[in-house]
């Protein structure tokens, strides 16, 4: 019998939150890749070659790739909002 393990978690019934600015980078680094709801719209963001690549969730074509975790948080916008600045907003639905 072959077991495969995921680094993934799916959270229970209520979404997380993160804390800290560092709290999402740690995750970033341990998991690789999250999905996160904001604002009604669902993303999925992935790390991996020390680069970020995030996209709303099943549509490609809106993916965009940055070279490190703080260009991400300081660069990718939701609206008019910078990550970084609504990184404690979001709801963590995978992990």
């Amino acid at each position: 019998m072959i077991v495969i393990k995921s680094k993934n978690t799916i959270l229970p019934d209520s979404p997380g939150k993160y804390k800290t600015l560092e709290e999402f980078y740690q995750d970033m680094r341990d998991y690789e890749e999250i999905i996160f709801e904001y604002d009604g719209k669902k993303y999925t963001a992935a790390y991996y070659d020390n680069k970020l690549s995030i996209a709303e969730f099943n549509k490609p074509d809106t993916e965009q790739i940055f070279e490190s975790l703080e260009e991400f948080a300081d660069n990718f916008v939701i609206g008019s909002i910078r990550f970084k600045d609504l990184v404690t907003k979001i709801d963590i639905l995978v992990h």
